[in-house]
């Protein structure tokens, strides 16, 4: 079996969510891991199940929506995260574990490996750990000289595998930054405000594609893995997807099984 290793965007929002989805519900998987590295096409706001239990979840999706911001309910955990074209996502497929394999081992190994290439990108104190007031708070969470959070992840492990998904702000624009604080306050989240910023704030010479480009030689190292694409089927099938926002990716994929 191949370590696959895929870069640049696949679609629009909701395709790129999509995407990583389907490949988790892949059964025989012809991959051990399969890791998708891009910078997003468009500016998503990128909700959990967690937070369709606030009664502030329709307001926070109005929020989304009026702000330029497509709105879905990723398949990974934790809270809202928002994003554009000033971040970086990293969605990494393992079809070899399973829930035992779920939690914060998982978790600690991907945030150091994380701060090993922030480290290397210039004059960044990457450091893992959660920092007060930050959104979607995470003891494995990856700040910056302990003041702002730059780097959040979430998991999804399912009996096909697992799926371990990193937002990686680098330039976080006035619009990110104020559809984070006004889409917590909405679903009553805490917010320290100046805990949002992204890695530019500290090394203003990188961009989004730099950092991308940095995490793919990373991955490409440090797992051996193979360049690759996203595979054709998986990017035709979500490139159908539609649905009323808040956009429900699990939802939508069962609805909606592919058969190759």
């Amino acid at each position: 079996m191949n370590n696959l290793l895929a870069s640049g965007s696949a679609g629009n929002a909701i395709t790129e969510l999509v995407i990583p989805a389907l490949l988790l519900r892949t059964p025989n998987a012809p991959w051990s891991q399969l890791v998708h590295v891009y910078v997003p096409s468009g500016r998503t706001v990128a909700f959990s199940g967690r937070d369709l239990r606030s009664p502030g979840i329709a307001e926070a999706t109005a929020i989304a929506r009026a702000a330029g911001f497509e709105p879905v309910v990723r398949s990974p955990g934790g809270r809202m995260v928002a994003y554009d074209g000033g971040a970086v996502v990293i969605d990494h497929l393992d079809s070899t574990t399973d829930i035992r394999h779920a939690g914060a081992s998982t978790f600690a190994a991907n945030a150091e490996a994380h701060v090993r290439v922030l480290r290397g990108l210039g004059p960044i104190d990457a450091r893992v750990g959660e920092v007060p007031g930050e959104y979607c708070p995470g003891e494995f969470s990856v700040n910056v000289a302990g003041e702002v959070k730059v780097v959040g992840s979430a998991q999804r492990v399912t009996s096909t595998g697992s799926l371990f998904s990193t937002v990686v702000q680098v330039a976080v624009s006035d619009e990110v930054h104020a559809v984070i604080t006004d889409v917590s306050k909405a679903l009553g989240y805490e917010l320290r405000e100046s805990s949002i910023a992204g890695l530019a704030d500290y090394e203003p010479s990188l961009t989004a594609e730099t950092v991308a480009e940095a995490f793919v030689a990373d991955y490409r190292t440090r797992l051996g893995m193979t360049p690759a694409e996203v595979p054709g089927w998986a990017l035709a099938h979500a490139s159908t997807a539609r649905g009323e926002a808040p956009f429900h990716v699990d939802d939508w994929t069962r609805a909606h099984p592919v058969t190759r």
